[in-house]
């Protein structure tokens, strides 16, 4: 092997090493949490209404407990009285969203058999919206929510 091409391997050896450790880094570096742009953490009082397929009354308690960047995540429980009957049931579940917009949130809440889709507007410490669920077996729920932060 003549000097200049052997020259021109370790150039190349190195350009390689060089290329591999700044992917890596940039890999690593995009897992690690971001400073928080929402300030959702803690305790939120929540307030719904069920429109479909019965009337329900929704309340209960939204806990915003991780944050990143525009993403959180967090826990729903829910007591839900059905306006006819009065009967009630206990629901509750993971909760994990982003901000789609300017003040405005998207999550998804697993309740029961029936993940439920949240949008809402952030107007101070009130998150107002809709929600939409779908259940394996086709049938649909939707309704309105509102969620106010607890006073610290």
């Amino acid at each position: 092997m003549t000097a200049p091409s052997a020259r021109r391997q370790r150039k190349v050896a190195v350009l390689l090493t060089l290329s591999g450790c700044a992917l890596l880094s940039a890999c690593l570096k995009s897992t690690e949490p971001q400073p928080s742009l929402l300030q959702l953490n803690g305790s939120w009082n929540y307030t719904g209404v069920q429109t479909s397929p019965v009337h329900e009354m929704l309340t209960g308690t939204l806990t915003i407990s991780r944050e990143s960047g525009t993403s959180f995540e967090g826990r729903l429980d829910l007591v839900g009285v059905n306006s006819q009957t009065g009967q009630s049931r206990v629901l509750g579940g993971l909760v994990s969203g982003s901000e789609s917009g300017t003040d405005v949130i998207d999550f998804d809440a697993d309740l029961e058999a029936t993940p439920r889709r949240h949008v809402g507007q952030i107007v101070a410490d009130t998150v107002t919206g809709t929600w939409v669920g779908a259940s394996a077996d086709g049938s649909m729920s939707s309704g309105t929510f509102r969620v106010e932060r607890e006073t610290r």
